[in-house]
């Protein structure tokens, strides 16, 4: 019998009205993530000091499952609303958001593959990805930017986010980012029933199995529980870890691409919009003049007409039209930075990766199987350059406006001060011919559109619409560049690049959206069809349905040279409950696909007072215990207890896989309890981490924490009277608690 002391290092009481939900260890640092009851969650040291706070998502939204990554660099958090949002530790700002299908996520698990990859793919030639682009005209323009994909770095393993759906459907996710893996558990189960809300998920190790408990849809309080075999995953490591690679890089680029067609929009400036409003207002007063006849005359001959003068004079002015140029002047410079700095070299860097891409599916031996197809590759590199020579046509349109206008808003303001009797500066009191010439073209060609005024020639670029006003052919770059070319008209249509021409910026980012999320989309699809399921069986819980989500589960994966299985531990009830099932499935080879369990009733223990006992909480603290909180009814307090997993699965019986109420015979707990220090508690749930030994216990109103230290070694000092059994009604009792966790003597209950 060997036993071992916690001791108490501190006790923190949680102020607010929102009570505490979910709370887990981080298994590498002294971290540990606290969500609540309004969506908010917080990550607190071990001494409960906060780190930071994640601000909750919408009115009604809950934290509905929480994961770190395995390297507990990044922390997973799963809503109600289908969101799942990847936080950088380090900071506490949000890396990647993405949304599912809108059904709620049930449960959340993080893997490693136990091998390290070093694919090539890795190694990519080419500079660091780009900042996300500041908003203009702000103070943080050269500095304060955040990488987009922050904390998702550096991983040598392929780690695989697995998500479960209120749906009964499971999504594997690489690195958290790229969806490699779908599986439909009702269509899995080749039955005709439907399964519900996936519970848990506990993948093995290796990517090769899960073990996943799942609601029944149509039943009454029954859950599933079966093993998914995931063989592709096993034998494509390398090409999943190649392909997560590159979808995490064309990711992190499409969400700079993102942000720099926001940014474009807020650099447009519709001052020229205002502008265009009042010259309308001008031809629209009788009917009878056009704005561009008057200026040419004016420009021709000198003499602006009674009307003219006045729109020139009273409604635009000469402080106005100043005021307008110069907010034009900055926007579509601003503009142009944002072209040249961003757009186009964050997508010159993608065409780079989907030509990395379009290699990849040319290799149809490895990776045709998963999913990857070179014809949806080719479509979305070839909407990449059509968003490339989209670019550079608006280029060429904010330079051509800029010439325009500028030497148009020059000539108006020296007439409206000629017209005003206002001074005239020296710079600005000559003109030659050629300005002359420039002004006239303007006025004849692109002054108006169909019978309209156009000054505006960007806006129509930035909207999802077809534009207003199609450049000609003889001016578009890319246009000109294979007229130029003689040998790209002998290639075949479906090797160039296709711009359209009647297709704005915005509507050709769509379209690469479009192209890129398809040449990725078959793949978890291709993947989760190769998988099977080698056991199932159905348990019968002692509650209502609709409180099926208050099933205590914990899941625990083994993998040892000579032990490599996955537990899971769950409550026959709602919390309280009578006992707990706990189930062991093989992974290794000698033991593939074996699966045994047994019941365990807590109704009496020996070695406490007298009483009826009840199951408040469980958790697997490491390989070899299973921590839980026991409750004596007609008592406010409750019994921290630590079972030797050891002789729990010495207890265990082989089942079989098969459809129909699972039964096992009961095994008291009372047998598997030795005498030691036990001290009640009054609590309802704990957080344990075995790595930095130590536990975090709740009270029953989740009001207070305490933070106790695991695996203390014993005070010689101790005196034999605390060595007894003693009863403590609240948390506030004692500094430490003697725990056993092995015993000597164990039977079976009849």
């Amino acid at each position: 019998m060997v036993a071992c002391m916690m001791r108490q290092s501190d006790e923190k009481h949680i102020l607010g009205t929102s009570s505490t939900e979910i709370l887990l260890w981080s298994s590498r640092r002294d971290l540990i993530a606290v969500s609540n009851s309004s969506g908010e969650v917080f990550l607190r040291r071990l001494s409960w000091s906060k780190v930071w706070k994640l601000a909750k998502r919408g009115d009604g939204v809950k934290v509905t499952a929480i994961v770190w990554r395995p390297d507990s660099v990044v922390l997973a958090v799963g809503y109600s609303s289908g969101h799942v949002v990847l936080v950088d530790v380090e900071s506490g700002e949000v890396v990647h958001t993405f949304n599912l299908c809108v059904e709620p996520i049930t449960a959340l698990a993080w893997e490693n593959s136990s091998a390290s990859l070093n694919e090539e793919t890795d190694n990519f030639l080419l500079p660091e990805l780009l900042p996300q682009p500041p908003k203009v005209n702000s103070s943080k323009l050269d500095g304060n930017t955040l990488e987009s994909d922050r904390g998702l770095k550096h991983e040598e393993m392929l780690s695989l986010l697995w998500i479960g759906l209120k749906n009964g459907v499971v999504y594997g996710y690489a690195f958290g980012l790229f969806p490699c893996c779908l599986l439909k558990l009702s269509e899995l189960s080749g039955t005709n029933e439907t399964v519900g809300a996936v519970r848990s998920v506990c993948p093995n190790g290796d990517h090769s199995q899960l073990s996943v408990v799942a609601d029944l849809h149509d039943a009454q309080s029954e859950v599933l529980l079966l093993t998914v075999e995931t063989p592709l995953i096993t034998h494509c490591l390398k090409e999943l870890y190649g392909l997560g690679v590159l979808y995490r890089q064309i990711n992190a680029l499409m969400d700079c691409l993102t942000s720099a067609q926001k940014a474009l929009q807020e650099a447009w400036e519709d001052a020229l919009v205002d502008l265009e409003s009042k010259m309308v207002r001008y031809e629209s007063n009788d009917g009878q003049s056009s704005l561009s006849v008057d200026l040419m005359e004016l420009l021709m001959f000198g003499h602006a007409g009674i009307k003219l003068e006045k729109f020139l004079v009273t409604d635009l002015t000469d402080k106005g039209l100043k005021r307008i140029g110069q907010a034009v002047e900055l926007s579509y410079s601003n503009m142009q930075k944002l072209l040249v700095k961003h757009i186009v070299c964050a997508n010159y860097q993608l065409s780079h990766y989907l030509t990395q891409l379009c290699g990849l599916a040319k290799q149809e031996d490895r990776f045709s199987c998963l999913g990857l197809h070179i014809n949806s590759c080719l479509a979305a590199y070839r909407a990449a350059g059509s968003f490339t020579a989209k670019t550079a046509e608006l280029q060429q349109v904010i330079d051509g406006s800029v010439k325009y206008l500028k030497t148009f808003f020059r000539w108006l303001y020296v007439t409206i001060l000629r017209l005003s009797d206002e001074p005239i500066p020296p710079e600005l009191a000559t003109s030659t011919q050629q300005d002359v010439r420039f002004i006239a073209n303007f006025l004849a060609k692109d002054f108006e559109t169909d019978g309209q005024v156009r000054l505006d020639r960007i806006g129509q670029y930035l909207r999802n619409e077809p534009l207003t006003f199609v450049a000609s052919s003889k001016t578009r770059p890319w246009d000109m560049l294979t007229e130029a070319c003689q040998p790209a008209t002998l290639l075949q249509d479906t090797d160039l690049f296709q711009p359209r021409a009647e297709c704005s910026l915005a509507q050709e980012f769509v379209y690469l959206e479009n192209q890129v999320k398809a040449s990725f989309e078959a793949i978890p699809s291709a993947v989760g069809q190769t998988a099977s399921l080698p056991f199932i069986t159905t348990l019968t819980l002692n509650c209502p349905k609709d409180s099926l989500d208050k099933i205590r589960i914990t899941t625990r994966s083994i993998n040892l040279p000579k032990d490599r299985c996955t537990l899971i531990g769950l409550s026959g009830s709602t919390s309280p409950s009578k006992g707990f099932y706990l189930f062991e499935f093989a992974s290794d080879k000698e033991r593939k696909n074996s699966t045994r369990a047994a019941f365990f009733s807590i109704d009496r223990c020996n070695y406490l007072s007298p009483g009826e006992y009840r199951l408040s909480d469980m958790q697997f603290y490491n390989n070899e215990i299973l921590s839980m909180l026991v409750s004596a009814e007609g008592s406010a307090g409750s019994v921290f207890l630590q079972l030797s997993l050891v002789l729990l699965r010495a207890e265990l019986g082989p089942i079989a896989s098969r459809r129909g109420p699972f039964t096992s015979s009961d095994v008291f707990t009372s047998s598997l309890v030795g005498q030691g220090n036990i001290r009640s508690v009054n609590a309802s749930a704990l957080g344990l981490s075995s790595s930095r030994k130590v536990a975090a216990i709740f009270s029953s109103a989740k009001r207070k924490v305490r933070i106790f230290d695991m695996e203390v070694e014993e005070e010689e000092d101790i005196d034999e009277e605390d060595q007894d059994i003693e009863d403590v009604s609240d948390l506030s009792h004692g500094k430490h608690l003697i725990f056993l966790h092995n015993v000597s003597n164990r039977t079976r209950a009849n």
